[in-house]
């Protein structure tokens, strides 16, 4: 048993029932007898913080030899000291949306980290390393390869494929599914022939997720392992695989979907559109999804949500020379406007397109409670916003804040405009916070975006943040939150002064 494990053993077994913290070796050893005035208990403790102390300054050497090479000059000129301030603050704050951002923003104007953060930044994991990475320059390159715990952290060069077969092989689902989809990225011809020769060995949930990994850099060539998990037993698996394959218009699946619906949907003269079941589907069609609906769903509506989500919404503008106002007014009109609307909505993820995504916006806020539930209709416009482009969400946000669109609700589209924001959203909002004089559903969703930091504000409109926000005394108890918020503000307004490109 090494020293790790003793000390690790006397703190879960108990002081009572393991041995003396004297017979501990290393650093903790060495501290647990020099405190031997003290009781046991707090010998235990400050042994363990010896040792973390110790791990963090460095490790004892496996053996001596000559002096390794010396560390490469540094190309990238290092952060300015207030920059570097804001990163010993920001790291004790435990604010790691801050601290990305910083990151990213050295990247992006080619600085690199000081020297004495080095140690504190490699310890990072998970994915704040693919930030911290950029920043390291040649010396952290070369410190991370010195240090047993740093050496993981990427350094810019790839797995070998020695390594990755490996790993592959050998490794735990996380690394395996990590290594795929690195491989996927360079060789997915390997990746592809890994994850065929395995697949029907894998566990189901581990099938959904080694698959879902093909949706990035998908093509042709995929299609043969997709039609695995198509005919897979398990749901999961059969709801991603076909996922996929309607991203392959091409594909078998998406060819067969598409013949089926426009063998389904009519259009008729002046604008309605009908829709028609065969009597009986022929044998692929339960494997393509035109199964029993979920409870609560109707069958007509399931199905229909299965063939239009297959398709590019492209197919019914060409099919039925519409646009898509044409093309939603028409379902409005048809005793299946619902599902239409639904299966087009599920369909944006093909494509997305502004001009659908208000079209159904209007469909569903015009809709009665008996017909559309509120609830169910906050849901689907929800649901679509997500599958829009950024700018096109911005600009759908905006028109709620002004209230010129009802869906989705102004909470929801806050929340879901991802950060930065641009200039005349973001005055918009500032200037709309500002008029808040009681506790209503409104001034709740504009003082809800404060929880998401300074980050969703473009630096032209940060002096504009960081003047006095006073809020009336119902919403007095959002000032704790309002001074991070400013506190926040403050701190990117630093950093644009001080890494301008």
């Amino acid at each position: 048993m090494n020293d790790l494990d003793a000390l690790t053993r006397l703190a879960f077994l108990g002081t009572a029932h393991a041995p003396e913290p004297d017979s501990l070796g290393g650093v903790e050893g060495q501290t647990a007898r020099a405190l031997s005035a003290l009781s046991v208990e707090k010998r235990v403790l400050l042994a363990a913080g010896a040792r973390g102390v110790a791990r963090a300054a460095g490790g004892r050497l496996s053996q001596l030899g000559p002096p390794g090479e010396a560390a490469p000059p540094d190309t990238l000129e290092v952060c300015p000291p207030r920059v570097s301030a804001l990163l010993v603050e920001v790291m004790a704050a435990a604010d790691a949306e801050m601290l990305r951002a910083i990151l990213e923003r050295m990247a992006h104007v080619r600085r690199r980290l000081p020297p004495e953060l080095l140690p504190r930044l490699l310890g990072f994991k998970g994915p704040m390393r693919e930030a911290i990475v950029p920043v390291l320059g040649e010396r952290g390159q070369w410190l991370a390869r010195l240090h047993p715990e740093w050496r993981s952290a990427p350094t810019g060069t790839g797995t070998s494929p020695e390594e990755a077969e490996r790993v592959w092989t050998e490794g735990t689902f996380e690394e395996r599914r990590t290594v795929l989809e690195q491989t996927r990225l360079t060789e997915p011809a390997r990746a592809r022939a890994w994850l065929q020769g395995t697949f029907a060995q894998e566990k189901s949930d581990h099938r959904v997720r080694f698959l879902s990994s093909l949706k990035q850099g998908l093509s042709p060539e995929d299609e043969p392992l997709l039609e695995l998990g198509r005919k897979d037993r398990a749901a999961g698996v059969r709801e991603v695989a076909r996922e996929l394959l309607s991203r392959l218009p091409m594909s078998a699946f998406a060819r067969r979907m598409e013949e089926r619906a426009r063998a389904v949907l009519h259009w008729e003269a002046p604008g309605t559109i009908r829709v028609r079941f065969p009597a009986k589907w022929d044998a692929e069609a339960e494997r393509d999804g035109l199964d029993k609906p979920p409870a609560g769903l109707g069958q007509g509506e399931h199905w229909l949500q299965r063939l239009l989500s297959a398709l590019p919404l492209s197919t019914w503008e060409n099919a039925f020379g519409a646009t898509p106002e044409q093309l939603v007014a028409a379902a409005e009109r048809s005793e299946d406007g619902i599902g239409l609307t639904v299966g087009w909505a599920h369909a944006v993820r093909l494509g997305a397109s502004p001009a659908w995504a208000s079209a159904l916006f209007d469909f569903w806020a015009r809709q009665k409670p008996k017909v559309l539930p509120p609830e169910r209709a906050e849901d689907l416009a929800s649901t679509l916003f997500e599958a829009l482009p950024p700018p096109e969400r911005a600009g759908h946000t905006l028109r709620v804040l002004r209230g010129a669109q009802p869906l989705p609700p102004l909470e929801r589209a806050l929340d879901l405009t991802p950060a930065p924001w641009p200039e005349e959203l973001a005055r918009a909002w500032l200037s709309a916070l500002r008029q808040q004089l009681d506790a209503t559903p409104r001034a709740e969703a504009l003082l809800g975006v404060l929880t998401r930091s300074a980050l969703i504000l473009p630096a032209e409109c940060l002096a504009a943040a960081a003047e006095p926000i006073q809020l009336p005394t119902p919403l007095s108890y959002w000032e704790r939150t309002l001074h991070r918020f400013q506190t926040s503000v403050s701190l990117c307004r630093t950093l644009h002064e001080e890494l301008k490109p």
